[in-house]
């Protein structure tokens, strides 16, 4: 009994005079969707890898359009800095060429109104260009993402996961690769270890409707947004510490939300992008308010009593414009099936298309987004450095 009491002793004193860790705290990187739209997260990310060019994010998680963001810096065997410029070059020379293919109005229509098969694949669009583009920027060899694999040997990454939404079960699947990451199972949510490939960045990238499922396996897949309804999750069951998120969605004040986006009856483009933004983008401003409220508690908690739960530091980055109303800007631009969407669903009826967003891979549209996410990040500057140097703190403890 005596020797328990002093080995018990000797345990809680090592603690308090422990070394630093070996390791610094392991940080996130959750890149949310929002289609074209992810372009602002490229800004955001150029400016954090200029003003602290030492940043290194050993997780990485992405859905949707973030998950192609995060593939590029998964797969690059580059510094932070040097992998970020090469996506802003990717991104500067993505148009909706390198998405999908701009084919008549005519025969875009006609996908729609009859169910068309090429290869087992459907959708109102084909979507072989950007396929063709990941594979060609993401120096895939046999669709796989070879350069994750040397990352994660080298100790520069220690786990990437992409996420998906499974058209056959309806679940929430996040495709993880890493070192000593374990699979998980929740209620509509499931965690599984395998090699990623363009297949996986491509499903969690398929708008419904628009783009074709991915079949992976025995299994059809699609954008990981539907049913995402814990974005932060994937990074904390990856061990993050800390997480860093770049949200696509702009937060209205009360007033700006009080007021009217159309007059009269709401026209068809109002209803998808209410649908769309509740799909893609609102769902991680509750699960940041959820993980702000469980951290408070946690922190209030003696640490016997948090029974195994951890406070983790969080920051949230979203844009200062309304990028839907911004996207209306650039309405006169659109030809082909975008056109013939826009008269449709009567765009020019509303003040914020948002759907029109998310599907504008236009060139001047993106490059504006990128732009807007570097100056909001420099105003941020000081939001992001203590986030930084909080976490360089806890690890000096």
């Amino acid at each position: 009994m005596l020797d328990d009491v002093v080995k018990g002793t000797l345990h809680r004193l090592r603690g308090l005079f422990r070394s630093a860790p070996t390791e610094a705290p392991d940080c996130a990187l959750a890149l949310s969707g929002g289609g074209a739209r992810a372009s602002y997260q490229v800004g955001v990310l150029k400016y954090i890898a200029e003003a602290f060019p030492e940043t290194r994010f050993p997780l990485l998680t992405g859905v949707s359009a973030g998950a192609i963001n995060a593939a590029h810096l998964a797969n690059d065997l580059n510094p932070f800095s040097v992998a970020v410029d090469n996506l802003v070059e990717c991104w500067r020379g993505l148009e909706t060429e390198n998405v999908f293919v701009s084919e008549s109005s005519f025969k875009f229509l006609w996908s729609m109104v009859r169910d068309v098969e090429e290869g087992g694949q459907r959708g109102w669009v084909d979507t072989s260009p950007l396929r063709a583009y990941l594979e060609e920027k993401l120096h895939a060899e046999d669709g796989r993402l070879t350069h994750v694999a040397e990352n994660l040997r080298a100790g520069r990454l220690k786990a990437f996961a992409i996420i998906t939404t499974s058209y056959s079960t309806g679940q929430t699947v996040s495709w993880v690769q890493g070192r000593e990451i374990e699979s998980w199972e929740r209620p509509n949510r499931v965690g599984i270890n395998t090699t990623l490939t363009v297949d996986h960045v491509m499903a969690s990238s398929s708008l419904p409707f628009l783009f074709p499922a991915i079949r992976i396996g025995d299994a059809w897949y699609g954008d990981g947004g539907i049913r995402l309804s814990a974005p932060l999750a994937p990074a904390i069951h990856l061990g993050a510490d800390s997480i860093l998120a770049i949200s696509t969605r702009y937060d209205r004040t009360r007033r700006e939300a009080d007021e009217p986006a159309v007059v009269g009856y709401p026209p068809n483009a109002q209803l998808v992008g209410l649908l769309m933004n509740a799909v893609f983008l609102d769902t991680l401003d509750q699960d940041a308010l959820m993980l702000d409220r469980l951290n408070r508690l946690l922190e209030a908690a003696p640490e016997r009593k948090r029974g195994g739960l951890r406070p983790i530091r969080f920051l949230l980055l979203r844009p200062s414009v309304d990028l839907g109303k911004l996207s209306g800007e650039y309405e006169h631009e659109l030809r082909g099936p975008l056109h013939l969407l826009a008269r449709g669903l009567s765009s020019d009826r509303t003040k914020s298309p948002d759907w029109l967003s998310m599907l504008l891979f236009d060139r001047n549209y993106t490059t504006r987004l990128m732009e807007i996410g570097y100056e909001d990040a420099l105003r941020q500057r000081s939001r992001i450095a203590a986030f930084f140097e909080e976490g360089a703190a806890s690890y000096a403890a």
